[in-house]
């Protein structure tokens, strides 16, 4: 009889096409992440900020939400009522009021920093929940492909950055909420939708163990027994600070070199196309390499990527730097999330996998404060020298904390 069920329970999850429903969600939230973040300084600078003030906004939303993220991440480990689907569904209906309010004709340059910041928070507590709601699945034994799901968020990020470049173009920067809005209607439709069989072993019969045994550490705790991980998160976190330096202010490089917002849709279309080999083939990359080696090799490439971006003489130098993002970002945020899931215990992977997130908050807090002022008193050459200079600080850091973790991705 228990066979029989098994059998029944398979076919219905195969029916349910849970890595297709996956990818909709991951689709729909990266399109949402370029438009929020890719043109955060096309707004504001049509808004009347300067670049250290689009810097200040980009901080002060990226410091609330390092606050949050661990919080947000401590609750869904712990909660055995909310499910992680309303969780998302709520920071997303958040997002689509802020986003309504900026539609608002006159609204002062204050309010417009307010409620933009708000987005760009709320943004980046969703990342690490988009993942976590994935990597839940595959440890129920639910077959998701992961990386073909984060595949599909790439080039849905590269589409979106290319025809918003033109929308933007064609029309006026006001068009930017309107997207916004449309967007995380989807990401709330594609969450919510995203169910399956309530006879499966969940991750909330080990939470209420955990709980009742007293083993739900604290942030002191968890730094406690993963001190190379802390020292790793600081890596990672310089890495996405040259990341963030160059994707922040991608419209300022453009500009530099006689592009714009077309160019800049063109230039971040480009990279997140390029993400997709890596991605869609992560799967078997898992199988063949730790994911500790992984992320050795993109904190490598983060590098190569700021060199290149230092030494390109024109808009198609730009373009050919892009090309290094196959193996950076592309690289390093599959193997990230492997890398946690393989390390932390069940009760802690929520967790982890939000303080992993946050160092790319971390890293656009840095790069938003750093980028600002660099670009307004010392010029576009000198910010990517200094893209350069901390991206090898994080790829020296990632190779002395990464290490071997114990996987078996089949």
């Amino acid at each position: 009889m228990q066979n029989v069920n098994e059998k029944s329970t398979k076919r219905e999850i195969k029916y349910l096409a849970p890595t297709p429903r996956f990818a909709m969600i991951q689709g729909s939230f990266w399109m949402s992440f370029c438009i929020i973040f890719g043109y955060v300084s096309v707004y504001l600078l049509s808004k009347g900020f300067s670049n250290s003030e689009i810097g200040i906004v980009i901080a002060v939303a990226g410091a609330i939400s390092a606050f949050l993220q661990p919080l947000v991440a401590d609750f869904a480990d712990k909660t055995t009522k909310i499910s992680l689907r309303y969780i998302i569904s709520f920071f997303s209906l958040l997002i689509i009021l802020v986003a309504i309010v900026l539609l608002i004709p006159g609204l002062h340059v204050l309010w417009i920093a307010i409620f933009y910041g708000t987005a760009v928070a709320g943004l980046q507590i969703l990342t690490p929940l988009t993942n976590a709601i994935g990597m839940e699945c595959v440890n129920r034994g639910i077959p998701v492909n992961f990386g073909l799901a984060r595949g599909i968020g790439s080039i849905s990020y590269a589409a979106v950055s290319y025809v918003a470049g033109r929308v933007v173009t064609t029309f006026s920067t006001d068009a930017i909420p309107v997207m916004i809005i449309l967007l995380y209607v989807i990401l709330i439709i594609a969450t919510l939708s995203f169910r399956f069989p309530q006879s499966l072993p969940v991750d909330k019969t080990e939470k209420n163990k955990t709980q009742k045994d007293g083993k739900v550490k604290g942030q002191k705790s968890f730094f406690a027994t993963n001190r190379k991980f802390f020292l790793l998160l600081v890596g990672v976190t310089f890495s996405f600070i040259s990341h963030n330096l160059i994707n922040n202010y991608m419209f300022q490089i453009m500009q530099y070199h006689g592009g714009g917002s077309s160019e800049m849709g063109t230039a971040l279309a480009i990279a997140a196309t390029l993400e997709l080999p890596t991605m869609l083939g992560f799967v078997y990359i898992i199988r063949k390499f730790n994911s500790g080696i992984l992320l050795k090799v993109s904190g490598a490439f983060f590098f190569v990527k700021a060199i290149l971006m230092f030494l390109a003489p024109n808009i198609v130098g730009i373009y050919i730097s892009q090309g290094a993002q196959i193996l950076a970002f592309a690289l390093q945020v599959p193997a990230s999330v492997y890398y946690v899931n393989s390390l932390m215990q069940p009760e802690d992977r929520v967790k982890g996998q939000a303080f992993m997130t946050a160092t790319n908050t971390l890293g656009s807090i840095g790069g938003s404060l750093i980028g600002g002022v660099v670009l307004d008193y010392c010029g576009v050459k000198i910010f990517l020298l200094v893209s350069v200079l901390v991206a090898g600080i994080g790829m020296l850091i990632i190779f002395a904390a990464s290490e071997k973790v114990n996987q078996e991705y089949r």
